[in-house]
């Protein structure tokens, strides 16, 4: 009893499956039907908005190209050549190269017609179709111009046997007709054009005859059966010797358009309207693409249909798979996360234990680079007072052959100083790197300029450097400090504008001190080459030099940036008037009550 009952209920579920999967496959073919509905909408719709735009760009180049001849004939009509011919004051051989020269530049056949209708003069009055002496007074274009209008008219011409447009005008002198002139446009290079975009284009007449095509199998056809009198009289007169059979095609109405099956093709026409012509140009645009995409849509729903249903079977089965595997990949995914977290602590305890090492390899490297700046900088700042004494010293030498001994014991005296400031130096730079470099002191600005030009005076006069000073009363720019270091903040600047100065005969550096705001401000400039516009952003960073190797380490300016931020000092370099550099330094003044009682 038991396995009946599990055979039914298998068997009712194996029918409801089914039941799914046929409403499923309904479903599918539905959307499938409703997709290709959609994709043939919207094609039919892009084309018919594609047509009208086609149609109306080709209506308006149609127009256009008979329009520019329009006042050809008006303007003709009131040669005065044209109308001696007609009063019989001239012969035509003076008209006919006249004409001539007119069509070849327009492209046109023109003919000066008499009153009766006899062609008097042509373009083509050399050719083998000359209408010379031709009558014409039955076309309309001439009866048009003779009741005093402006004609237009297409049709086959009777000498040429080509078609074309006719214009016409009407000549008068003092309100008496003396003729008509007519031109005639050749539409074969429109047509050609069209031909050439591979486009399929037909203009009608008001009698449904197609008069413009692109295909010639078109062209002199008919939209509709003509009665038996007008197509008589349009074989006479217009269209000479063409049947005007009727084109057979199969013409439905649709939301966007007419359909139009003519042979094995299947159009969509899209038709605009020129009422001045009394014609309607048909712009036809091949449906073999909608049907292509049709089918290529429906293959692809049907594909895609099939495809979707396999995958709903496949993903069912695989489901069923995938619960009975999921526990297995939940354990073996926390045992692999197990080991990964393991890895991971080992990577980070060695990633740990390699920063340590680099760390002391950095500061062991900090050291050494401290060690490499220090020597430089001793070097730097020794090399000014060394040089100054070997200049004292070959002037000694001199002053001894010459006897002047007491210029002597001073030069000895100013040399015995840059010793004491070469041991000051010495002691300044072995604290260099620490902040509290000693007891901070009041120091005279205009004091220290006057000792270190003082110092400089030999390397000065030998460079044949002009030093013009605009300086304070002593105690009236008086700064909190150590008076070495600003000196030696002094020198560098110096020395920069003697080395930049050392290649001019004319050189000079000014020094100007001023005070105020609670500021004093030391300014030095030179009439030197100046600071390049590239270099600015580099000058007071250590061992940036723009020198000559050998003539300097670039360490001048560095240094002295870092005597004056300690001394909450500020420096800010420039290109003077002249051209030359310009230093600004500015320094807060001392408020302590020894500096005052100094200043009064």
């Amino acid at each position: 009893m038991r396995t009946a009952t599990v055979s039914g209920t298998a068997h009712r579920n194996k029918k409801v499956t089914w039941l799914l999967a046929a409403s499923f496959l309904v479903l599918l073919g539905a959307a499938a039907w409703a997709l290709c509905r959609y994709v043939e909408q919207q094609a039919m719709h892009d084309l018919q908005r594609d047509g009208r735009t086609r149609a109306g760009y080709y209506s308006r180049v149609l127009v256009d190209s008979l329009e520019k001849y329009r006042h050809l004939p008006y303007v003709l009509a009131r040669d005065a050549r044209i109308r001696s011919l007609l009063k019989g004051e001239l012969d035509e051989i003076r008209v006919n190269p006249h004409l001539e020269d007119f069509g070849a530049a327009t492209g046109c056949l023109i003919f000066v017609l008499d009153k009766g209708g006899t062609t008097v003069a042509a373009s083509n009055w050399r050719g083998e179709f000359s209408l010379l002496g031709q009558n014409f007074n039955f076309r309309p274009y001439f009866l048009d111009a003779r009741r005093g209008d402006s004609g237009g008219y297409y049709a086959v011409g009777l000498r040429t046997r080509k078609p074309g447009y006719f214009i016409s005008s009407p000549v008068y002198e003092n309100g008496v007709l003396l003729g008509v002139v007519a031109v005639k446009v050749d539409l074969g290079s429109l047509q050609q054009s069209w031909r050439d975009g591979d486009e399929t284009i037909l203009v009608s007449d008001f009698y449904g005859v197609f008069i413009l095509s692109t295909s010639d199998e078109y062209r002199y056809r008919t939209i509709e059966q003509l009665s038996k009198p007008t197509r008589k009289r349009l074989i006479t007169n217009q269209y000479l010797e063409k049947e005007l059979e009727v084109l057979p095609m199969v013409r439905q109405n649709s939301a966007f358009g007419n359909i139009l099956e003519i042979g094995q093709d299947t159009y969509l026409e899209t038709s605009n309207q020129l009422p001045e012509y009394g014609w309607r140009l048909h712009y036809l645009q091949s449906l073999a693409p909608v049907a292509t995409l049709m089918r290529a849509t429906q293959i692809a729903a049907i594909a895609a249909s099939v495809i979707i249903f396999l995958m709903v079977l496949y993903l069912r089965e695989r489901k069923a798979k995938q619960i009975s595997l999921t526990k297995a990949t939940e354990a073996e995914a926390v045992r692999e996360l197990n080991l990964l977290l393991q890895k991971e602590v080992q990577e980070h305890k060695r990633t740990e234990k390699s920063l340590r090492e680099t760390q002391r390899e950095l500061i062991q490297t900090g050291k050494l680079a401290a060690l490499g700046r220090m020597s430089a900088a001793v070097a730097h700042e020794l090399n000014q007072p060394v040089t100054a004494i070997r200049t004292f010293l070959a002037s000694c030498s001199i002053l001894l052959e010459r006897g002047r001994h007491d210029e002597v014991k001073k030069n000895l005296s100013l040399i015995g100083s840059l010793t004491d400031r070469m041991a000051s130096i010495t002691a300044q730079l072995k604290n260099f790197s620490r902040k509290n470099i000693g007891r901070s002191e009041p120091v005279d600005l205009v004091v220290c300029v006057e000792n270190v030009l003082q110092f400089l005076s030999a390397q000065l006069a030998e460079k044949n450097i002009a030093v013009s000073t605009e300086l304070l009363p002593k105690g009236c720019a008086v700064i909190q400090g150590h008076p070495v270091r600003v000196e030696q903040v002094v020198i560098n600047l110096l020395v920069n504008s003697m080395d930049a100065l050392k290649e001019r005969d004319d050189g000079r550096v000014d020094i100007e001190i001023t005070a105020g705001d609670g500021k004093a401000r030391l300014q030095v400039t030179d009439n030197g080459a100046g600071i390049a516009a590239d270099a600015m952003e580099y000058l007071f960073e250590p061992f940036f030099t723009t020198k000559q190797d050998g003539d300097g380490l670039g360490l001048g300016l560095s240094i002295s940036y870092s005597i004056l931020q300690e001394l909450g000092a500020t420096i800010i370099a420039s290109n003077g008037d002249g051209g030359g550099a310009c230093f600004l330094l500015s320094f807060p003044l001392g408020n302590n009550a020894d500096m005052q009682d100094a200043i009064i």
